[in-house]
């Protein structure tokens, strides 16, 4: 079962009811109900509905606990813990965890004692002043005379009030009283200046010469008596409202060691209460904490979750001592005394965790009661074991007792809390086994077993998918009579026997073992049948993956996550960075089911396993599942070529998936070499180019952590060429212009200067020139001039240059040399 609650924190006013909402969840394959109730609280103060919650496989229901608290109750901080238990297997329960904030509830009342004196100048009140709140208060007493004319003062001036106590303050009053005539009344009103509360008294003043001697003589006597009566009252009063110095004492502890003010460095105290029958964790255990110097008032107090562990925090440095007790429980002193006296001191320091070694709790002993059925009860033994044991006559026998002729049998002063088996056996007879749980100081009464004359046996051998499998729990039942043992864990493993069944009958045998799934077959027997070799195989019900988790390049490696998902399983591991590197596990995993593993790590490319985990088939266990991860990001590089194959340096890259773009120059070191790192995986368009030049385009497709080498080939460079020609004085022909000098202008440029020209070149004897590597499409001016001192061109042309072409400029014809 599953039980939480809500709210966890409560603010809590006196005298108002909060409500928690509890929600339990039956996580069990049959229908079961729940009660539910509260630890640390008086169970009249908490109203449970509904009472019973009857809830089906997987449903979840919903109880409200309703929290009154009586108006006395310690304003404070109080842990409460919500106990759910299961009315199917009452061992089975849960807690939930509930902070009460308690408020605080001033009230403070006051009477004056006596309410009327008769006196001369002064006269002295008994102020009782209790505080009925639920929290310490600091009062100061205050007076008013009406007239204005009488002083009063208070002893002690202000007074400190644990709830539920009292004290009393000496009011002093004194003015002028009259000389002849009537006593004079003087009514005060007395009060508290932090509380609501207020008393009156009345000073009746005597004058000092009254009109009589005799009168006056009577009223002195009279007086004298009443002063007497009064001086007596008093005495009593201030008797009876002394304090009482230790539960001062006590109460004043609550705000030292671990009072309401939490210490900066806060120290803690842990533990857990064990059953000392059994060993086991015992929940519900309240657990008192108070100062070594005092054993009346508790400091904090705290229960035991479902494994038996407790624990105080924010403490400051001091010494301690524990109290544990429960229902059922003998009170217990930490470690092992019996009294306040007798109690282990637990020092703590600040901003230490003490944690304290278990604490075995014995509950008060129980009994166990029942009747045996049969013609002849006669020579029968019952016999309380612990559960478990194959064996009852080995050394887990607790009691045994004869049964009595009656059928009658009784066991006395068993230790509890605690489960046990009951075993009644008779020679000749089945022997009847059944499981019985004692409570804390419970009586277990009405047991009925009845005795069937049994010949019968049942016997075999269990085994798993690895071989015969020892210590698996047989159970035999048919509807009456039912008989347990455990298969053999030493010698002759697996084997079981089951004997003295009653024949003909017809058996349903159980097998279970914690880790694999049970398994039920029907046996029939005949007359004094005896069947041994029955063979029940079953498979583990939880299964295993592992294997090795690497990077690519590097090999086996921590840190990498590995995810596994599969029904309602989803949990994360991550590979071992120390030990056996890049080593993973994964254990106690629903079967049968199959199971996605995922192998992922920043920069590097997930990758996903697929794994049926199938007992009966004999993979409840995969080992082997290994994982080299790819890098994420892939590289492209390579070597950038001019048309003739040599390597060229300075040539513009772009790298592009038409989203983002990346740029490089090749380099010149070595030569012509580029290379864009970290690139994701994605199909990209890489274009490479000089000026001059048609770029170099190719598609690249990456895969993750692929690496892309690349040898291109740029075309020629954009270039002009020509020739210059002269006229022949004496033919007139034209004929090459041998040291012709030729000039090549940006448009803008010409005419210009000979330093302004982007080259300068002399025709060679055919009068050829040539421009190589230009920039294009560009606008140029060609100027042919005589020498190169010459000033004036004699011929020019503008003409554009063509990406990746030899551009031929038509033919200069120079008609006048010089």
């Amino acid at each position: 079962m599953h039980a939480t609650a809500d709210p966890v924190f409560v603010e809590l006013p006196v005298g108002q009811a909060a409500r928690v909402t509890v929600s339990i969840t039956n996580t069990g394959t049959v229908i079961d109900a729940y009660d539910v109730s509260a630890f640390g609280l008086d169970p009249q103060w908490v109203q449970v509905q509904p009472p019973r919650l009857s809830l089906f496989p997987g449903e979840t229901g919903l109880v409200e606990a309703t929290i009154a608290l009586p108006e006395d109750f310690p304003a404070g901080d109080r842990m409460i813990a919500v106990h759910v238990r299961s009315e199917n297997d009452p061992t089975e329960f849960s807690l939930a965890q509930v902070n009460l904030d308690v408020a605080e509830r001033p009230r403070a009342t006051m009477r004056a004692d006596p309410a009327m004196i008769i006196g001369g100048n002064k006269a002295v009140f008994g102020l009782v002043i209790a505080n009925e709140g639920n929290a310490t208060i600091e009062v100061q007493p205050e007076g008013i005379d009406p007239e204005d004319r009488a002083e009063i003062e208070f002893e002690p001036a202000s007074i400190v009030l644990p709830p539920g106590r009292r004290e009393v303050v000496r009011a002093q009053v004194k003015g002028g009283r009259p000389w002849f005539g009537q006593p004079k009344p003087r009514v005060i009103q007395f009060g508290l200046r932090q509380q609501p509360a207020e008393a009156m008294a009345t000073f009746l003043q005597r004058p000092r010469i009254g009109r009589w001697l005799i009168s006056l003589l009577g009223l002195i006597t009279v007086a004298a008596i009443f002063a007497a009566v009064i001086s007596r009252t008093f005495d009593q009063v201030i008797s009876e409202a002394k304090p009482d110095d230790a539960l001062l004492n006590a109460a004043l502890e609550q705000d030292q060691e671990a009072g309401a003010v939490v210490p900066v460095d806060a120290a803690s105290v842990s533990g857990a209460v064990i059953s000392a029958s059994t060993g086991q964790g015992v929940a519900g255990v309240q657990a008192d904490l108070f100062s070594s110097e005092n054993g009346v008032v508790a400091l904090a107090s705290a229960a035991t979750n479902a494994d038996g562990q407790f624990a105080f925090g924010k403490l400051g440095t001091g010494t301690f001592r524990l109290r544990f007790t429960g229902a059922g429980f003998a009170e217990q002193w930490y470690e092992a005394g019996a009294t306040f006296a007798d109690a282990t001191d637990i020092e703590v320091e600040a901003g230490g965790a003490v944690n304290l070694t278990d604490i075995e709790l014995g509950g008060l002993p129980g009994s166990v009661r029942g009747l045996v059925i049969a013609d002849d009860p006669t020579g029968a033994v019952a016999t309380l074991v612990v559960p478990g044991t194959a064996d009852p006559a080995l050394e887990a026998e607790v009691l045994e007792v004869d049964v009595s002729a009656d059928g009658s049998f009784l066991f006395e002063e068993v230790p509890s809390p605690a489960q046990y088996q009951l075993v009644v056996a008779k020679p000749g007879f089945a022997t009847d086994v059944r499981t019985v749980l004692v409570g804390p100081a419970q009586d277990i009464e009405g047991i009925e077993v009845i005795l069937r004359e049994g010949d019968g046996v049942i016997g075999g051998r269990i085994s798993s998918t690895t071989g015969p499998l020892g210590g698996v729990e047989i159970e035999a039942t048919d509807g009456t009579t039912t008989v347990t043992t455990v298969s053999l864990t030493e010698g002759d493993v697996g084997f079981f026997a089951l004997r003295s069944l009653p024949t003909p009958g017809t058996y349903t045998v159980t097998v279970a073992r914690e880790g694999y799934s049970s398994q039920t077959v029907t046996v029939t027997l005949t007359e004094g049948q005896q069947i041994t070799d029955l063979s029940i195989s079953i498979a583990p019900n939880t299964g295993s993956l592992t294997g090795t988790a690497g990077l690519s390049g590097i090999g086996p490696a921590g840190g990498v996550t590995v995810t596994i998902t599969g029904g309602e399983v989803e949990l994360t591991t991550v590979s071992a960075s120390i030990g056996t590197l890049g080593e993973w596990v994964v254990e106690e995993l629903p079967v049968p089911a199959t199971y996605t593993i995922t192998f992922s790590r920043n920069g590097y490319v997930a990758q996903t396993r697929l794994i049926d985990l199938d007992p009966l088939a004999g993979t409840a266990i995969a080992t082997g599942i290994d994982a080299t991860l790819l890098p994420a990001d892939s590289t492209v590089r390579g070597v950038i070529r001019n048309v003739d194959g040599t390597a060229v340096g300075g040539a513009s890259i772009l790298l592009t998936d038409g989203t983002t773009e990346r740029r490089l120059t090749s380099a010149t070191d070595p030569l012509g070499t580029f290379e864009f790192a970290k690139v994701p995986a994605g199909t990209y368009t890489l274009t490479a180019s000089l000026p001059g030049t048609t770029p170099a385009v190719v598609l690249v497709n990456l895969t993750p952590g692929e690496l892309e080498e690349l040898d291109l080939r740029l075309q020629q460079r954009a270039s002009l060429g020509g020739q210059v020609l002269r006229s022949d004085p004496q033919t007139g022909a034209f004929v090459p212009f041998p040291g012709a000098v030729v000039r090549l202008f940006p448009a803008a440029a010409f005419p210009g200067i000979p330093s302004q020209a982007v080259n300068t070149v002399t025709a060679d004897a055919d009068g050829r020139y040539v421009f190589p590597s230009l920039e294009a499409p560009v606008n140029f001016v060609v100027a042919v001039y005589a020498s190169a001192t010459a000033g004036d061109p004699l011929d020019s042309l503008l003409i554009q240059t063509v990406p990746s072409v030899a551009v031929t400029v038509p033919t200069f014809q120079i008609v006048e040399i010089f």
